[in-house]
């Protein structure tokens, strides 16, 4: 008679505990309709109190790769070389995405985007949306780069490192190039 009322309090307090947790939102670099997009992403996972703090399970990883960029680099259109998470820990990062169209005035700037009629004849560009990656709050120093070129193939993103430092990034891909189970809350960065 008491293993089912346990089992039942133990089943409301695993629900009570997930409904009351904090929600892990990353700004992520995705790919909608073969164009680079912003996203705010809600990740799936729910915290697991231990060492005296909230310690979320963001995915499976391969490697870590700290990463030196200069001051005042300017990347132009990229794409991410696997999904991965980034962290930022000194610099800044400026991404806009989708990256921008070309200067037709100025025809050293970027090469002309290939056709951008997508499968379903859809020819809508998504809205240009840009994100500051520093460090700081989760908000502002995690983005999740998840748009390949395999998947972007109208237009990847536009990333700058415009800061007077240089910037440090940890970068960290997931393996098989799976991003973590999420919830798309809205287009552009986490605010």
């Amino acid at each position: 008679m008491f293993k089912p009322l346990i089992s039942l309090f133990a089943l409301a307090l695993t629900a009570a505990a997930e409904a009351a947790h904090t929600p892990l939102n990353i700004t992520a670099i995705s790919s909608r309709n073969g164009y680079s997009v912003l996203e705010c992403w809600q990740l799936a996972s729910v915290p697991v109190e231990a060492m005296s703090a909230a310690n979320y399970l963001v995915g499976e990883t391969t490697k870590a790769t700290w990463s030196r960029i200069e001051p005042r680099t300017t990347v132009g259109e990229a794409w991410a070389p696997s999904v991965q998470l980034s962290i930022i820990l000194n610099g800044l990062i400026r991404i806009t995405s989708p990256a921008p169209a070309p200067d037709p005035q100025n025809s050293s700037a970027s090469i002309p985007l290939p056709d951008q009629t997508g499968a379903s004849g859809d020819t809508a560009r998504p809205q240009t949306n840009v994100a500051y990656i520093m460090p700081g709050t989760l908000r502002s120093s995690v983005v999740i780069a998840a748009d390949l070129k395999s998947l972007s193939t109208v237009v990847g993103h536009y990333t700058e490192f415009p800061s007077d430092e240089p910037t440090i990034l940890v970068q960290i891909p997931f393996q098989d190039n799976k991003a973590p189970e999420h919830t798309i809350l809205h287009d552009g960065a986490c605010i």
